[in-house]
């Protein structure tokens, strides 16, 4: 489908200067893995103030690898509603993102990358996802050098249905009923990074101000992957154009064929060894182009029909929080179950 035109949304101040604490949003905030390090405990907590200050139901979702748990251990009582899950030692930190945004309970959940907070308004853009009902992606501006090297990458992106750019970040804020289409998605890994092209899923931009090009180091790895599953996305318009090559040897070998035999007919005199080799070379492209085109549309017709599980992952969570409880206990509701109460009949 034809993908809606990204908007670049409003200035801060539009969308995080706001006067009433809402209560009508349940805000989930994500952590794939953060950095162990006071730094990140710091920006977490932060984080959590301005989230309460703002919004009366929230929550704080960190995925962890397990050998790391104890570390982050210490953050919990400094942050409520945290919820801590670990996943087995080596799990890809874009597949910990996914499990976080999957066990994510919220009306709005961002998917946030600690060090990028720094540079953006998270209110501002968990507000616009709330009222807009659209993705909000975090960007920087990119340089004259940065926007032609990444040229060919956004074509390949535009080609396998992605929006790819190097100036987008990884925080972004979704709204609960484009999230779950992104969880659907066949390579939700992928989905969460760079949002499909599609216009049910309408795309705004939030501008990292003054935010310098990232030079982390080891996300070499990370990179790669991604753009093996780009390619990955690109193989039904390289099978198609494979078919339609391998189509066009196929009628180029059937009338030389044709013409193989014309000339064994009308002309006398045939140059040694020139019928034989024709009518091989012939054959041969026949033959080529009839296999590979089966074998394309044959792979086509198994990429069509075949559909990876949406979503498989598994976590433990290290502790529990009750937002419905905290809600009743505000509101002085006393919950009572029906076999402990008898209900009173009336006489006969």
């Amino acid at each position: 489908m034809t993908a809606l035109q990204p908007e670049f949304s409003h200035r801060a101040s539009d969308y995080s200067s706001v006067a009433v604490r809402r209560e009508d949003v349940l805000v989930s905030v994500c952590f794939g893995d953060p950095h162990i390090d006071a730094d990140t405990f710091d920006c977490i907590a932060a984080l959590a103030q301005q989230l309460d200050a703002h919004f009366r139901f929230r929550e704080i979702i960190v995925v962890v690898e397990e050998s790391r748990k104890n570390a982050l251990l210490a953050l919990l009582p400094r942050v409520t509603n945290l919820r801590l899950f670990t996943v087995r030692d080596g799990t890809p930190f874009y597949h910990r993102r996914v499990i976080a945004a999957d066990e994510a309970i919220g009306d709005v959940v961002m998917v946030a990358n600690a060090p990028e907070l720094a540079y953006l308004d998270p209110i501002a853009m968990i507000v616009q996802a709330a009222d807009e009902q659209r993705m909000v992606l975090a960007a920087r501006a990119a340089s004259l050098v940065e926007r032609t090297l990444s040229g060919p990458l956004v074509a390949m992106g535009r080609v396998a249905g992605f929006k790819v750019g190097l100036s987008d970040l990884q925080t972004m804020a979704v709204p609960r009923t484009l999230l779950n289409q992104l969880l659907v998605h066949p390579d939700p890994d992928l989905a969460l990074r760079f949002p499909p092209r599609d216009i049910r899923l309408p795309l705004a931009f939030s501008a990292a101000l003054d935010m310098p090009a990232p030079r982390q180091v080891g996300q070499q790895g990370r990179r790669l992957a991604l753009l093996q599953k780009l390619f990955v996305y690109v193989a039904p318009i390289v099978l198609m154009a494979v078919t339609l090559a391998s189509a066009l040897l196929t009628v180029i070998g059937f009338f030389y064929a044709f013409y193989v035999v014309g000339a064994w007919i009308v002309v006398k005199n045939l140059a040694p060894g020139w019928l034989t080799l024709s009518a091989m070379l012939s054959l041969t492209a026949l033959f080529l182009g009839v296999s590979i085109m089966g074998m394309s549309l044959g792979l086509q017709q198994l990429l069509a029909r075949s559909g990876r599980d949406s979503f498989e992952g598994s976590a433990s969570e290290i502790n529990r929080i009750d937002l419905f409880g905290q809600v009743a206990a505000d509101l002085n509701v006393d919950l009572e179950r029906e076999s402990d109460v008898a209900p009173e009949r009336a006489p006969r």
